[in-house]
């Protein structure tokens, strides 16, 4: 039973097509929601746009989003009036750039890392005619940090990302897609769509961005300020739920059953093999090419790591990145709300005195 007196319940969540929207599925799963006095429905969407907007509309109570977002909403949405706060990171890390395979093997790289496939890139960049068609990379939204981690990696290739390619933006699941039809030449997107294409056979993974940016803030809970100041300890129940999804993840001996629980139709709706791959922290470079070990590909929240603990002074270090793309608005910092995440540390430690009840995935 849970000890606080949740105002609302009955909750709607939202997350999209990715592994590390692993934290939502996986405390629906085992019961945790409902151990907090929460009944849960989860509801799959395409875009981050499209999640955003239905956040902000009230049409859901809370949503795994990427954790830029709520810090840039003024800036892609001008007239809001609303606020998007976070009191949990989710996870870090996650995402990794993939270019197509015909684009690969023009290339042929010194070696297979991030320097190696970036210097390649650049000298195909640099040979190619004036009035060749600039390669296009899509990155997931605008502000995201996907778009930071491309930029950083073009950038560190002595490629300007404003001028020597094009950037677009696209949904996560349709990545794979528009690579297959040669719409784009590369794309940095979240686990499992760089695996996926690898494995297709249409797609090679130039670099895990964990290679690139470690521990970088990927996913957080976020949710209204209107609806925090109505539901305070609903929250409260949400956000300690999450993070003991969060910290059963961490633990790599669940890795294989979650695996399994995140390729079923109703959530990823991809085969077994294509979700486990990054969660066991392996690389799968490209086709009929052995894994490699790539530790922390996935780093979830843990009540003893500091991973999960949203700080003004995160926020402050991806708005200053944000602001390499565009003037934003510095003065966001503390909606990442540090003050939230402890309230949840506290809470769950009150509730330690209590025996601990098995986690098995419903069946």
């Amino acid at each position: 039973m849970s000890s606080l007196q949740v105002e609302k319940p009955k909750l709607k969540l939202l997350y999209l097509r990715l592994t590390d929207s692993a934290p939502l599925i996986i405390a629906h799963e085992l019961g945790l929601f409902e151990q907090h006095g929460l009944q849960v429905t989860l509801k799959r969407e395409t875009s981050w746009a499209t999640l955003r907007d239905k956040l902000i509309g009230g049409a859901a109570d809370a949503a795994a989003m990427l954790a830029p977002m709520p810090l840039t909403l003024k800036q892609t949405l001008p007239n809001c009036e609303e606020e998007l706060l976070s009191g949990l990171i989710l996870s870090c890390n996650g995402n990794g750039i993939t270019l197509s395979s015909d684009l690969y093997s023009k290339l042929n790289p010194q070696s297979d890392d991030a320097d190696g496939v970036g210097t390649a890139l650049k000298q195909f960049v640099d040979e190619q005619a004036s009035d060749a068609a600039p390669l296009t990379f899509a990155s997931v939204y605008p502000f995201a940090s996907h778009t930071l981690q491309l930029r950083h990696w073009l950038s560190s290739a002595g490629i300007n990302p404003n001028t020597d390619v094009r950037l677009q933006v696209l949904p996560p699941e349709q990545m794979v897609d528009h690579l297959r039809r040669g719409d784009i030449d590369g794309f940095c997107v979240g686990e499992p769509w760089n695996t996926f294409a690898a494995q297709e056979g249409i797609g090679v993974i130039a670099t895990p961005n964990n290679a690139l940016m470690p521990a970088m803030p990927e996913k957080v809970l976020a949710v209204t300020r209107s609806w925090h100041e109505a539901n305070p300890a609903t929250h409260m129940a949400l956000r300690a739920a999450l993070l003991e999804a969060c910290g059963w993840l961490s633990d790599r001996t669940n890795r294989r059953d979650a695996a399994g629980i995140l390729a079923r139709p109703e959530y990823l709706n991809l085969p077994d093999d294509v979700v486990a791959v990054s969660l066991n922290d392996q690389l799968y470079r490209k086709k009929d090419m052995p894994p490699e070990q790539n530790t922390g590909w996935h780093l979830f929240a843990h009540p003893q790591t500091d991973h999960g603990r949203p700080s003004p002074q995160k926020a402050r270090e991806l708005l200053s990145l944000c602001n390499e793309i565009a003037p934003v608005d510095t003065d966001t910092a503390e909606l990442f709300d540090s003050d939230l995440y402890q309230q949840t540390l506290d809470y769950l430690r009150l509730r330690e005195r209590h025996s601990p009840k098995s986690r098995t995935p419903k069946s």
